[in-house]
This record gives structure tokens, sequence and C-alpha cells, in this order.
């Protein structure tokens, strides 16, 4: 979509300048619903299509999903169905976010990526949640406080501003 008015620049150039494939490939989103398609776990966590099979099992690590992986009966060779099928809220969103720590774009958009979890589960999550948002430009769509009480302040040259 484009604005109405106005224009969106990224470090000083218009964001229409920019082509649509670029701008994807410095982003990663975490949605409330995050899509699993039918393949293998290693097929959904390929973010990245030249990532080692190294840098795919930290950004598991990272994400505390590598040990329910490896448990799995083929481990990360295991098929899911469409959507995730068989796999917890919990899972499915680990999954998601060792996708995005894979990726390694400089940008992340948090679309409620803790809804629908138990509070166990969401402790857990932002972990690995914290970790990708390290050193990055995060944009937060969440109801819980406890999903958007880091993204209080704004660190610009190393100076702390209050929004």
């Amino acid at each position: 979509m484009r604005p109405t008015a106005g224009e969106i620049r990224i470090n000083g150039q218009a964001l229409s300048d920019w082509p649509i494939k670029e701008w994807r490939r410095r982003m990663a989103v975490l949605r409330q619903h995050t899509h699993l398609f039918a393949g293998t776990v290693m097929d959904n966590l390929l973010a990245r299509p030249n990532a080692s099979t190294e840098e795919i099992i930290s950004a598991a690590r990272t994400a505390r999903a590598h040990d329910w992986i490896v448990s799995l009966p083929q481990g990360y060779n295991t098929p899911l169905g469409e959507g995730g099928y068989g796999l917890s809220g919990g899972q499915i969103q680990r999954l998601a976010v060792a996708r995005a720590l894979l990726k390694d774009a400089p940008l992340v958009l948090l679309d409620e990526p803790t809804a629908h979890l138990d509070p166990q589960t969401e402790c857990t999550m932002q972990e690995g949640i914290a970790r990708l948002l390290a050193g990055r430009t995060v944009i937060v769509v969440a109801h819980r406080l406890s999903t958007v009480k880091r993204a209080d302040r704004d660190r610009c040259n190393g100076r702390r501003k209050d929004c």
C-alpha cells in the first residue's frame, strides 16, 4: 500500500524507490498466526537460502525450539503438514522466531507474536524474541503489556529518549 499523503523514507531514500523484493529481504515478520507449509521442519526454517545447517540449529536453539525438534521422529527432517498440523501454538511460534532470527533482517515487525500462548510458553518465547530484537528496528503491534514493555524507549546515538 502506498501512503495517501507524504512518503515513507528509509535512510533518506523514499520507500517507493525501493524494489519490493529488496524491501522484503530487509524485513522479518513474526505474526500472530504463523504460517507453516507442508514440508520438513528444516524447510520451514529456511529464511535465508544459503544458511548453513549450523546456523539453522543455532537459530533454533536461541528460539528454544531445538530440543523438541530433535525429539521428533526424524528431527529436523520430520515432515510437517500444512499449517503445522499437530504442533502446539508455542512450537509453531518458536519455529517462527527461529526463522526470523535466521533471516537476520534489520527491521522486524511483531504482530501479536505471543497471542494464544499460555504464560509459561510466553515467558520462554520472550527470551527468543529479545534476542531477535537486539540491534534491530522493531515495530510492535500487541495488546499484552508484556509484549511491548521493552519497546518504551528509543536508543539513538547512545542517548535514551522517552517515547
